[in-house]
């Protein structure tokens, strides 16, 4: 059955998550190799990891590129000019847009990528893919490389001292990845046994992030590096990476990550995290499943955690019916993902979905948004 041919690709070739896991930059880059290393970061993620860099990233013949704006085309274009013809790696120092911007940049240059994240929002880090986007900002569609990441070296220090709305976006991301994949592979024992482990970690992670979620985000609010912490950012960063690579296709995205594209049509979104608007999707796939007691104990979750339940907590008015329209139509694009659900989909029945879920996220005001 050549349909269930996938590409394995379990997570980088190397993964350190400790304190001072950026120092073993050397125990793989020799300082020559390093003198020709093209860094791509952005400006909050190089001020909040500078202290740890300083001695690589001031190399003489070392290239910086502080970048903002999206994993596009044109931006991609634009770095592969400026990192010229003899760089050896490519260093990526921020969250989801600029690690995607790396990835990218190092397959057209045929180089290793090194991943450095300094948040943990998704697990970029981790997978060998990146989220293409037009200019405006829109997600237009992803792009697996044949290569894994060669080096993720997470300081955990950095992702605590990063704004909390980060780890709660990542929490919401990687919550995904259970009911994604559930929705994914629904007759798992068919399946190659690697998309059977995948589901097996998506749901330990759901449970570890559940249960762990609100001490690792108060232990950030103290920042107090606890294992509990640690545990989140290993969730989010390798567990949430390791899913789909596990499983690939079977194990990706649905539904949440549809309903994420077409809330990216309003601009007013775009202040929120791209895990934020997931953990949302989540709340509207339960709901086009009719799974009730599922949608309950989400919302009951997000709650507690601070992620949005309605799309009032987006900035939407879900009275306002040509905005709402073009988040249905947007996400009900052929190419997108949520036509794996095994029910009828149409702008109506997405609509109710949207609606159950206002009903059920408001009906108990929560303390904090």
């Amino acid at each position: 059955m050549s349909e269930h041919h996938i590409q394995v690709v379990p997570g980088p070739a190397n993964y350190y998550s400790h304190p001072g896991a950026i120092a073993r930059l050397t125990e793989y880059y020799s300082e020559a190799q390093l003198r020709k290393a093209f860094w791509v970061t952005g400006q909050q993620a190089l001020a909040a990891a500078q202290p740890w860099l300083d001695p690589w990233l001031v190399l003489p013949g070392a290239k910086l590129s502080v970048f903002s704006g999206h994993c596009s085309e044109s931006a991609v274009a634009t770095l592969v000019q400026e990192a010229g013809e003899d760089r050896q790696v490519v260093i990526g120092v921020g969250g989801g847009t600029v690690l995607d911007t790396a990835k990218a940049l190092a397959h057209r240059l045929g180089l290793p990528v090194v991943t450095l994240p300094t948040i943990a929002a998704t697990c970029a880090a981790w997978t060998p893919l990146s989220v293409w986007y037009n200019d405006a900002g829109e997600a237009l569609n992803f792009e697996i490389f044949p290569q894994a990441n060669h080096l993720l070296l997470l300081e955990p220090q950095i992702i605590l001292q990063a704004p909390s709305r980060y780890l709660l976006a990542g929490i919401g991301d990687t919550l995904a990845k259970w009911y994604e994949a559930v929705v994914l592979a629904t007759e798992p024992a068919a399946l190659p046994l690697t998309v059977r482990l995948g589901l097996d970690i998506a749901k330990t992670l759901r449970d570890v992030l559940l249960e762990k979620s609100e001490s690792a985000l108060a232990d950030q609010r103290g920042q107090q590096l606890t294992l509990a912490f640690r545990d989140v950012v290993d969730a989010i960063v390798a567990g949430g990476g390791m899913v789909g690579g596990l499983g690939e296709r079977y194990t990706r995205i649905a539904a949440a990550h549809a309903v994420h594209n077409g809330l990216t049509v309003l601009p007013q979104t775009a202040q929120f995290l791209h895990g934020t608007k997931v953990a949302y999707g989540i709340l509207v796939q339960s709901a086009l499943l009719g799974q009730d007691d599922v949608t309950a104990q989400l919302i009951e979750a997000y709650k507690r955690f601070g992620l949005p339940t309605t799309l009032a907590q987006l900035a939407i008015d879900i009275q306002q019916h040509d905005h709402v329209d073009r988040i249905i139509k947007h996400t009900l694009r052929p190419v997108e993902s949520i036509h794996y659900l095994p029910v009828t989909l149409t702008p109506a029945t997405l609509r109710a979905a949207l609606e159950k879920v206002e009903g059920l996220g408001q009906e108990t005001p929560s303390g904090h948004h």
